[in-house]
């Protein structure tokens, strides 16, 4: 019989075992980290249940009685077992010694027993403990350090598993609900666990918060990063303070370090992403096109916005620099504004800075001008009227017709507010065409996306604060990409030199293989940061720019893995841009002004560059401070030049017209060689050629369109108006 009982209570304890290292382990995998929660206190009594059944049989075979008083007396030894590691050797011992299968039971029992008391004691711990370890795993590795007691630190940690927030200060309360939160917690300064940064790379992402200083942040930072430590920091701030923040604090670190000091913007981010995603020209009907795509005569467009805050005001800001158009005017090409109305019932929303410069510094500041004065940025309407009124919905009805495309983008106050005043709007044109309402959502939990197709919701903040939008973003690699490849980098490391030696066509490819080496990703962004704050803009948002050029091309940038359909050819891509210069390697300067879609393209982009430095406050360049240089190759050649911008004042010759630059670039001849008149000489002479190239840096930008957006991992597709 007590053979039997063994063999019985062997395969019970062998099963508790298991029981209990299989499902902590399984919890472990599911949720990828040490998890011990109160669930565990059920081991308990399974195990003191078995250890009571094996210690009542050892007190039977000793020939003992099983009264109340010895069942009871048993019971506690038991649990003295368990809670004391205590054992009655001399009622288990001769058991074990006749039948050697209850000590294996016993092993076994006191073993479930002893693991179930610490996992239950652990589990009073468990969220610290499973902290601790997940942070340690986390910081050996790559991961992001989050600062910044705010909502917005707790949006990105929730939509980004490998980050763990770094706090200085907390409550014992509030740790117990950030751990909660499934928050990793790491407590102390970005100075005090910098020895805990060793391994791996990590990005320092800063969110804004009263009691934090950047000045602080950035001098730690440095002092972590003169120490070899491989990481990236990452300040929120708007566009005014990363001046500042630049000039300020960032200018006393050299220029490695230097280069992994960037600065982010929530507003800036969503706005990005808005006319990254949803440019007009995805929307705009091709009836509205020309063959070589500049707008019909007597076709407009006219943007919308319904409430000026902080959202649309920004909005505002890179919409009329990033939208811009071209019309056919004869044989020439003129500049297509876009209307931009704003209506706020608010007066201090309409007192905005932007619209100063757009409605009086504009006429002001190029009153007096050597070359023609640039155009407008776009035509601006702005109006402090209620949204609902008569006024305001009769107006948005008769501007919705055949001949314009509108884009509505609103923002109110609360996201179902915004959303209802949609629904009212889209009842009110449910008999037009020919426009799109864009509506911000900050919560995704209102579902308020559906298959309504002439409603698009945006900038959700579980959307925004993505590693993908701060830290991987494509196109700021690609504008970093585009600075390595095609401007001049000094000393450059004989791979840059092979790269640039190779035909075009191989060159990302090349880059994209080099950059694997952190040493030439180092170097890569060395020389992004070595460009002025105004040229890495410009790199960016030419970047920025490509799917607005390419949808107005009737193509559309995808990732490769996003779609089964096969992108187009490079041969296919040049039957849309057509550009008869580039057969000729630009030998001809007349092909800058002919009216191909090419030269659409470099006209809208001269536009895009204007109104990017406007907005930079920047003015036109005097004739008067343009002045000659003569300067002396290694092999005596004698090269002469003539400087056409200071970004210390601000001022950029080229901040003109398109057919404008043929004037400054008449002006420069005529001071390196004084005694010719360019007029007169050939636009195949290679002195004229080579100052040209104020234009052809424009088109060689589109030119490498193809090669760039598919060496980043995208294709092109043919575009679908929606």
């Amino acid at each position: 019989m007590f053979i039997a009982i063994g063999v019985i209570l062997f395969f019970v304890s062998a099963t508790t075992i298991v029981t209990i290292v299989f499902t902590t382990a399984r919890t472990c995998k599911l949720k990828s980290e040490i998890t011990i929660s109160k669930k565990n206190l059920i081991y308990l009594v399974p195990t003191v249940l078995l250890i009571y059944f094996l210690h009542m049989t050892a007190w039977k075979f000793n020939g003992g009685d099983l009264d109340f008083f010895t069942c009871f007396t048993l019971l506690g030894s038991a649990v003295e077992v368990i809670t004391k590691f205590k054992v009655d050797v001399s009622v288990v011992l001769p058991i074990c010694q006749a039948y050697p299968i209850f000590y294996v039971d016993f092993v076994f029992a006191y073993l479930a027993g002893g693991a179930a008391v610490i996992l239950s004691i652990s589990s009073f711990f468990s969220q610290r403990i499973a902290n601790w370890f997940s942070v340690r795993k986390r910081i050996k590795n790559n991961c992001d350090v989050i600062i910044g007691e705010c909502e917005d630190s707790l949006t990105y940690i929730k939509n980004n598993a490998d980050t763990v927030y770094l706090i200085e200060n907390v409550s014992r309360q509030k740790y117990i609900d950030l751990l909660k939160m499934r928050a990793k917690i790491l407590k102390g300064t970005l100075s005090s666990v910098g020895k805990k940064l060793k391994k791996g790379e990590h990005n320092i992402i800063v969110f804004r918060q009263e009691n934090i200083s950047y000045g602080k942040i950035i001098d730690d930072f440095i002092a972590l990063r003169r120490k070899n430590l491989n990481l990236s920091l990452y300040l929120q701030a708007n566009a005014e303070e990363v001046k500042f923040i630049k000039s300020k604090f960032v200018s006393k670190a050299d220029k490695e370090v230097s280069a992994s000091i960037n600065c982010f913007s929530k507003h800036d981010l969503i706005a990005r992403q808005f006319v990254s995603e949803y440019p007009l020209t995805k929307y705009i009907p091709e009836e509205f096109y020309n063959e070589n795509r500049t707008l019909k005569s007597g076709y407009d467009i006219n943007v919308v916005f319904a409430g000026f805050g902080k959202i649309n005001c920004q909005l505002f800001k890179m919409a009329a620099m990033q939208f811009q158009f071209a019309e056919q005017d004869g044989d020439k090409l003129r500049a297509k504004m876009v209307h931009y109305y704003v209506y706020d019932n608010r007066e201090e929303a309409l007192h905005n800075e932007f619209f100063s410069q757009l409605l009086y510094e504009f006429d002001e500041e190029f009153e007096d001008c050597d070359f023609p004065k640039p155009e407008k940025i776009c035509d601006l309407t702005v109006n402090r009227c209620d949204i609902n009124s008569v006024e305001a919905k009769a107006f948005f009805r008769k501007i919705v017709n055949e001949k314009t495309f509108t884009y509505f983008v609103v923002s109110l106050k609360t996201d179902l507010e915004d959303a209802a005043y949609a629904a009212s709007l889209k009842r009110l044109l449910e008999k037009q065409k020919n426009y799109k309402i864009f509506v911000r959502a900050k919560n995704s939990a209102e579902k308020l996306n559906s298959a309504e197709d002439d409603i698009i919701y945006f900038g959700e903040d579980d959307v925004l604060y993505r590693r993908d939008s701060i830290v991987n973003d494509d196109l700021f690699e690609l504008a970093q990409r585009i600075n390595v490849l095609y401007n001049d980098v000094n000393n450059s490391p004989e791979w840059l030199q092979k790269i640039k030696s190779l035909p075009l066509k191989e060159q990302n490819k090349a880059l994209t293989l080099s950059l694997k080496d952190p040493a030439c990703r180092k170097l890569m962004r060395e020389q992004w940061e070595e460009r002025p704050m105004i040229e890495q803009a410009s790199n960016l948002y030419h970047a920025l720019n490509l799917p607005f050029k390419l949808n107005m091309l009737g193509l559309e940038m995808v990732k490769a893995d996003a779609s089964d359909a096969e992108g187009i050819t490079e041969e296919e891509f040049d039957s849309v841009y057509v550009n008869k210069g580039r057969e000729k390697n630009y030998s001809d300067v007349s092909d800058f002004f002919g009216t191909d879609s090419a030269n659409v393209l470099a006209f809208i982009e001269h536009s895009r560059w204007n109104a990017l430095y406007l907005i930079y406050d920047y003015r036109q360049m005097k004739k008067k401070d343009m002045t000659l240089s003569v300067n002396e190759k290694s092999d005596g050649t004698k090269v002469k030049t003539v400087n056409h911008k200071n970004t210390e004042t601000k001022e950029h010759g080229c901040l003109t017209t398109y057919y404008g630059l043929r004037d400054l670039i008449n002006y420069k001849f005529s001071l390196m060689y004084p005694d010719e008149n360019s007029e007169e000489v050939s636009p195949k002479d290679e002195r004229l050629v080579e100052l040209y190239k104020i234009y052809r840096y424009d088109y060689m930008d589109l030119d490498r369109t193809y090669k760039e957006i598919t060496s980043l991992g995208y294709k092109l597709l043919q575009r679908k108006v929606k």
